[in-house]
């Protein structure tokens, strides 16, 4: 059960699920919120690890996944310069200070 502690830390981790499936599905005003959330949440990088590895549905670390893969139809509401900055957050390991 090691490899779930990442859980316990999760910004998210008492919010209702459904807001990282259906409900950002449905709700496009929902959506930025739940991507600013995402945004500062600590385990953000080992949950969108764990929806790509699980081929997982929903926001998984700031991205919206279908079956592991970045859904474009849910992700269109973000610019370049979001992007990049998720893809940093999500893909680089910086040095601990």
């Amino acid at each position: 059960m090691q490899s779930q502690r990442w859980k316990e830390q999760a910004s998210c981790k008492d919010y209702d699920w459904n807001l990282f499936f259906d409900k950002y599905e449905e709700d496009v005003l929902l959506r930025g919120a739940i991507d600013k959330l995402c945004s500062e949440c600590p385990v953000a990088k080992q949950c969108f690890a764990v929806g790509v590895s699980q081929k997982a549905w929903g926001v998984w670390g700031g991205v919206y996944l279908e079956n592991g893969k970045v859904s474009r139809e849910f992700s269109n509401h973000r610019s370049k310069k979001d992007w990049g900055n998720v893809w940093k957050k999500l893909t680089i390991d910086y040095p601990k200070k």
